[in-house]
């Protein structure tokens, strides 16, 4: 298969799970997900629909894409029944006892422009009378004893090969003293000796992919990010040395791209599918703080070298800054041309850097209330799927679906060096904390150490995981290729 079709095949899963995993989000938070009852069960002697049993699955199943919490078309948000009634900046859009003058209905029906769902087919003729006997009923809310449905576990398809296949190597990072290298597959993390590269340990569990890796700063704890996609996002956090699970934070509501530990050891970040940033506790496992700003899936979040902010890169094609102390957002870097896969700060933290599927690399100058783009170049044939910038601030390195591994220089952005025809795409890249090894985990299930100075193969490749049973080849790499 050739590069070009490589990438669609990316950008085409990413478009098509993107929206499943917005639509069922916004279900699974409204709690909908609901045996779906008559309105003469719901209340045979008025015959007036149900809040929960017939509205909102109704609103949860065609507006809950655009008007949810993580996106508020018109800050009009319907994931509850107090944020539909309290309208949007255009004002209410139900008025009770009237659904003809309601503007819910009204853009329903095309008498108002643009009619709803935009770009999609208009609501059945059953669903809108539905809406219109509830808001001519007076639109009355959830009944504050009503027992909900069981909820429906979601039917995801199992696809899988003919036959066993290797994992391949979603995730790795070094541990502070680079004497341990962790390395992310299908439902395992694998803690690898670098220097000679035997088994430490084997750390079961995950849900699902490993996508993301983070020690703490003194390296005693290693998280492990990840989930089911569609469903939730998990973070398990081991001791390095007992290997037993220390912790496991849940919260998101799809699959976890991106974790990153503070420098002062205290907090996790985790950016999701979900579209949310989120901050937690180590200690407790509690969510402190939610940021929503992005308007699609966060593939990549770095903490600034003295853990005062924290820079997330995403889909939507851009890099926002959150004051990590208060969670508010201090601006938001939006140059790139497609979306974006990693983000590296440099060690003097006045900088960042991201790239991703217009295959450049942007280069930010940071300051307190802006940043402004300092330097950028299309950088690669293809897609960029990893960036790491070098401990000593002078390079930046990244990996391309073209097959390459490529060093910069940071200044300038001219080439280095190149590492080109690898076996599959390095999905995966680390930089040692002394600048000498780089780790390149790739799609086939190979790992390989390069010495980051020479660019020569010290060890590897090496396949790090058992041959499993896992899902479909095409739906995994649309899945942990990003």
């Amino acid at each position: 298969m050739n590069v070009a079709m490589l990438n669609y095949r990316v950008v085409r899963n990413i478009a098509v799970v993107s929206t499943a995993c917005v639509i069922l989000a916004a279900i699974m938070h409204f709690g909908l997900a609901q045996e779906p009852r008559s309105i003469s069960a719901t209340n045979s002697s008025h015959n007036t629909p149900s809040y929960s049993a017939d509205i909102a699955p109704i609103l949860a199943k065609n507006c809950g894409t655009c008007h949810s919490q993580a996106e508020h078309k018109s800050k009009l948000v319907m994931e509850s029944y107090n944020a539909l009634m309290k309208g949007g900046q255009h004002g209410l859009v139900i008025v009770p006892h009237n659904a003809k003058e309601s503007r819910l209905i009204r853009m329903l029906e095309g008498t108002d422009d643009p009619r709803m769902p935009l770009d999609a087919d208009p609501l059945p003729a059953a669903d809108i009378a539905t809406l219109k006997s509830w808001i001519d009923a007076g639109a009355p809310g959830p009944v504050a004893n009503e027992v909900p449905a069981a909820l429906k576990t979601p039917l995801i398809p199992d696809i899988r090969p003919e036959g066993p296949v290797i994992s391949p190597v979603t995730s790795v990072k070094f541990s502070p003293d680079d004497k341990v290298l962790a390395v992310g597959g299908y439902k395992e993390l694998r803690l690898i000796d670098p220097a000679s590269g035997n088994l430490i340990a084997t750390l079961s569990g995950p849900a699902d992919y490993v996508r993301s890796i983070a020690f703490s700063p003194d390296g005693t704890l290693v998280a492990a990010a990840g989930g089911a996609p569609q469903s939730q996002g998990e973070i398990k956090i081991w001791n390095v040395q007992s290997h037993q699970l220390f912790k496991t934070l849940q919260g998101h509501k799809d699959c976890i791209y991106s974790i990153a530990w503070s420098p002062d050891g205290k907090l996790i970040a985790s950016g999701s599918y979900d579209k949310m940033v989120k901050l937690w506790d180590v200690n407790t496992g509690r969510e402190l703080l939610n940021l929503q700003d992005h308007i699609d899936a966060v593939f990549a979040v770095a903490f600034s070298p003295d853990g005062n902010q924290l820079a997330s890169a995403s889909q939507d094609r851009t890099v926002k800054i959150w004051s990590v102390s208060t969670g508010r957002r201090l601006y938001t870097l939006s140059d790139a041309l497609d979306g974006l896969t990693s983000i590296a700060y440099s060690t003097s933290g006045d900088q960042v850097a991201a790239a991703g599927y217009d295959k450049t690399i942007y280069i930010w100058r940071l300051a307190k209330d802006d940043g402004r783009l300092n330097r950028s170049l299309i950088a690669d044939e293809d897609s960029v799927l990893a960036l790491v910038w070098s401990p000593d601030g002078k390079t930046v390195i990244t990996a391309s679906s073209d097959g390459s591994i490529r060093f910069r220089d940071t200044a300038t952005l001219n080439p280095i060096s190149v590492i080109d025809k690898q076996s599959d795409w390095v999905q995966a890249l680390a930089i040692s904390g002394d600048g000498k090894w780089l780790a390149a985990g790739r799609y086939d299930g190979s790992l390989s150490l390069y010495d980051a100075k020479s660019y020569k193969a010290v060890r590897g490749p090496m396949i790090v995981f058992d041959s499993h049973q896992l899902p479909g080849v095409d739906q995994a790499k649309g899945a942990a290729g990003k």
